[in-house]
């Protein structure tokens, strides 16, 4: 059955097990402390040195009534109503939606409209780019095709 100790560091409590009495016990930041029985017999607290003392006993003693009068004000904030520091829901998501959306069709308008320019057309009707004669090449000299410079003869 686990038995519950405040740590001496922090105050929070720490489940322990039956058998770490009289062993070093970790507590959530990792700090060493070692769990003693108490001088009467009745019970156990947490002390700094493994043989525990007097001293050690009273202070875990404080440390007991200083976090049930924490406890006591903290049942009492949590009766009270508590702040929401989020503040209101945001109002016009739904028109920041709609603008979201005609700012993405007017793209998607544009991008159909334009994907002749960018991707070239199987129209036939649209004129196919014509072969450019080469810079280098003289004005005299005959082109590829069967056609001379001055037309069909």
């Amino acid at each position: 059955m686990p038995i519950v100790i405040l740590s001496p560091y922090s105050g929070r409590p720490v489940k322990i097990r039956d058998k770490d009495i009289g062993r070093s016990v970790r507590d959530e930041e990792n700090r060493i402390f070692y769990v003693v029985s108490r001088s009467q017999g009745e019970g156990y607290y947490a002390s700094l040195t493994r043989n525990g003392s007097e001293k050690d006993e009273k202070r875990y003693d404080e440390l007991e009534q200083k976090t049930a009068v924490a406890d006591v004000h903290k049942r009492e904030e949590l009766a009270q109503p508590v702040h929401n520091a989020m503040g209101r829901k945001r109002k016009g998501t739904w028109v920041r939606r709609l603008i979201y959306l005609a700012i993405l069709g007017g793209l998607a308008y544009g991008a159909w409209t334009q994907k002749d320019r960018f991707m070239g057309s199987d129209d036939p009707s649209t004129p196919a780019i014509e072969q450019t004669v080469p810079v280098d090449a003289p004005a005299d000299a005959p082109t590829d095709s069967t056609e001379t410079p001055e037309g069909n003869q």
